[in-house]
């Protein structure tokens, strides 16, 4: 529960940064991009987005830590002639392959950052600069071969640009990894299911696919096969309908002028789903001996409201603050009981996928309060109070009671106690930081150990 306060923070802070970044002009330095390595072709890349996304997050928090340490008036220090970098040498992509939740190879990509104070940063005190690729961005980072982050960054460099301010640079490893309900006028909309060949029903993931078919269902009675068929069905269905979502909030960002990275960061959440879906509906499958698809999403009246930054906000809240973030921490805890291990791979990329998402979610919510004033932080607030006083008194319910834990889905009981504790350690501290006033003014000013300070802050909150 700390880790997902500690991250929801993080995302708000992020949020806050691209008001600053968006009214500061001139002064802010866009930072260096970095070419796509020739070995790194095949399949998708992180390269080009995660990029652009952490070039931006990380030149925009540096610049704004060199500038608060130079005293203010928005000029970068400049390079500390004493200590010469050598130029950083060209990216490459090292290891096997990996699928099954990731794919592609370990690819280190250039990030470069203002100095602070006069000199280029260590590469372990860069990493609070380097490391929050932007929420719901689809990348995850190569797994650290040192203590902290060290191990997977390198650095410092020299620019290349001798001129360019942003002048410490940076390699960073990462690879490409793997629902928000579609809410309209309130209710929940579905896709109808297909009992018919789909290409819904199987996936790409072709590690997931053998430890599929290497799944022995025969000790299962047919009772609860097929709840369990139908359960994961209905789980399809929701990530399919979440495709939809963010679609929507896609083209919602752009209508509210929302900054780019927000809007990357949608339209990966949306493809997120896509494989989500195909997961889920290809394990309903396996329950249910036979392909189990989806058929036409009905969308009438689903763009009603894309011109309204409050409702826009206002649905955010709950479907994405609140709903994803709830659906990460109880995917989490399904996978740790899941037995068979496609089930479990399956929950644990969705675990890490509705994470990012729910960070998106707070920080548009972030960047939204500040746009839309205090009357809309007002709503904001009494819409949180709404939906997880909701959340905190809704008594369990009897679905999943005689569902075998070991497939996937918590039984009612646990599933009530977990949520809330998500709301009393998660949702309900992080909802009272964005909205706080002060907070939204100091999260123009985050940067590396006042940053940090906020966190530890917002995580005496933790009840655990």
């Amino acid at each position: 529960m700390r880790n997902f306060l500690l991250r929801i923070l993080v995302a708000s802070q992020w949020g806050a940064s691209l008001a600053l970044v968006s009214g500061c002009g001139t002064h802010v330095e866009s930072g260096s991009s970095s070419s796509s390595p020739e070995g790194a072709t095949s399949g998708p890349s992180s390269s080009s987005s995660a990029t652009a996304g952490a070039t931006s997050s990380s030149s925009s928090s540096s610049t704004a830590g060199a500038t608060s340490g130079a005293g203010g008036g928005g000029e970068v220090d400049p390079p500390d002639a004493s200590a010469p970098l050598d130029p950083y040498p060209d990216p490459t992509c090292v290891g096997p392959f990996h699928d099954g939740g990731y794919y592609g190879q370990c690819c280190y990509e250039v990030h470069c950052t203002a100095p602070i104070g006069g000199a280029c940063p260590a590469a372990s005190e860069a990493a609070p600069h380097l490391d929050d690729l932007p929420p719901g961005s689809g990348t995850c980072t190569c797994s650290a071969e040192g203590e902290g982050a060290a191990g997977w960054i390198q650095g410092p460099f020299a620019n290349r640009t001798a001129s360019d301010p942003a002048s410490c640079c940076y390699l960073v490893g990462s690879i490409s990894c793997e629902g928000r309900p579609l809410l309209v006028r309130g209710e929940p909309r579905v896709a109808p299911l297909a009992h018919a060949p789909s290409a819904w029903s199987q996936t790409d993931l072709r590690r997931f696919e053998r430890a599929l078919a290497d799944t022995d269902l025969s000790a299962l009675a047919p009772a609860a096969r097929r709840e369990l068929a139908r359960r994961w069905a209905e789980r399809g269905q929701n990530e399919h309908a979440s495709i939809a979502s963010f679609g929507r909030f896609a083209l919602a960002l752009m209508a509210q002028g929302a900054p780019p990275q927000l809007l990357e960061a949608a339209h990966r959440a949306a493809l997120d789903e896509v494989r989500h879906a195909r997961v889920a509906l290809a394990i309903a499958s396996a329950y249910a001996g036979e392909p189990v698809g989806v058929g036409p999403l009905p969308l009438h009246g689903a763009l009603d409201d894309l011109g309204s930054l409050e409702a826009l906000t206002l649905a955010t809240v709950v479907e994405g603050c609140v709903g994803e973030t709830l659906s990460a921490i109880e995917a989490e805890v399904a996978a740790q009981a899941a037995e068979p291990p496609a089930v479990r791979m399956a929950l644990q990329a969705i675990a890490r996928d509705e994470a990012r998402h729910a960070e998106l979610a707070w920080a548009f919510v972030r960047w939204a309060v500040t746009m839309g004033g205090a009357r809309l932080r007002e709503r904001v607030a009494a819409a949180f109070a709404r939906a997880l006083d909701q959340v905190g008194t809704g008594a369990p319910g009897m679905a999943d009671r005689d569902l075998p834990p070991s497939h996937g889905f918590l039984a009612a009981d646990e599933l009530h106690r977990l949520r809330q504790q998500a709301v009393a350690d998660v949702l309900r501290p992080a909802a009272a930081a964005l909205v706080d006033e002060r907070g939204s003014s100091a999260g123009r000013e985050f940067s590396g150990a006042r940053g940090n300070a906020v966190l530890r802050g917002g995580a005496t909150y933790l009840s655990t």
